[in-house]
């Protein structure tokens, strides 16, 4: 009778946990439909008179995804050029710029108002064209001389050189430097700032369910399809309510999906403790 108590019961968990994995088995995961325009790698599209070239890859990830660990997943950006993009360089306090062909030290005055260029020079290089000279320059009391030959006549240094050109330019200035048109935009004691605008290729990084702003100054968000060929939809924000509401019912699915492996796995331990104890020898 005890046999076939336990017979019955085994019977029941095994036909329940059957059940449960048919229906795991025939279920459909609800789909994200976002309403928007889908694109694959290298795809082109215009808003608000941009040209954007889209890019979209699986990269493998460090972790912290879905899972709890690593794998591989869908990232993208947006690539376009700046016609206009603010570019900067910096000038700081003696140091040694190229400016028109030549090499110039940079002098900022006190009151940080004015940026002063003054002409520098290659003195080894000077020395070694000049036969009347010896090569190398003679120290004397913290002085640097340079030595005639003919007479080992010592002249000061500053004195050998030619008059240095100099230039000086002050905040919104022009200033042609490094083939770019150029103003001077800023300037304190450590440093002076150029600012010019050129175009510059740039991007917008897109992630699952992030906004990005668009040339036509609203406001959109990627969704990434995996399955088959890599897309991405860029869908306004107006429809994110639509977007949050697919994902919440693809929660809910995958809560129902533990819930039924949770009583496969039960109902297959019940049974297998079932027929254990059904089958344990009865001492007497």
């Amino acid at each position: 009778m005890q046999r076939r108590v336990a017979a019955i019961y085994f019977v029941f968990f095994v036909v329940l946990g059957a059940s449960a994995y048919s229906v795991l088995a025939v279920a459909e995961q609800p789909a994200v439909d976002v309403p928007g325009e889908t694109y694959t790698n290298g795809s082109e599209f215009a808003v608000g008179g941009q040209e954007y070239t889209v890019v979209v890859e699986m990269q493998e990830s460090e972790g912290g995804g879905h899972g709890g660990g690593g794998g591989a997943e869908p990232v993208g950006e947006l690539v376009y050029l700046n016609e206009s993009a603010r570019m900067t360089a910096t000038w700081d306090n003696e140091s040694t710029v190229t400016y028109r062909g030549e090499e110039y030290r940079v002098e900022l005055n006190a009151d940080a108002s004015r940026v002063r260029l003054v002409e520098t020079f290659d003195v080894p290089a000077r020395l070694q064209n000049d036969s009347a000279v010896y090569n190398e320059t003679t120290t004397i009391e913290g002085v640097e001389y340079v030595t005639y030959r003919e007479n080992d006549t010592n002249v000061r240094l500053d004195e050998y050189l030619p008059k240095p050109t100099t230039y000086t330019f002050e905040v919104g200035d022009t200033i042609e430097y490094d083939g770019e048109t150029t103003t001077l935009e800023s300037v304190d004691t450590s440093a002076a700032t150029l600012a010019w605008t050129a175009p510059e290729q740039q991007s917008i990084t897109l992630e699952e369910g992030a906004n990005v702003t668009l040339a036509d100054g609203n406001q959109y968000y990627a969704h990434f399809k995996t399955h088959g060929e890599l897309r991405v939809t860029i869908a306004p924000t107006t429809t994110y309510s639509d977007y949050q509401g697919d994902l919440a019912r693809q929660e809910y699915f995958h809560e129902r999906q533990n819930g039924l492996w949770g009583v496969i796995i039960l109902s297959g331990i019940a049974a297998f403790l079932i027929i254990s104890m059904a089958y344990m020898p009865v001492k007497g």
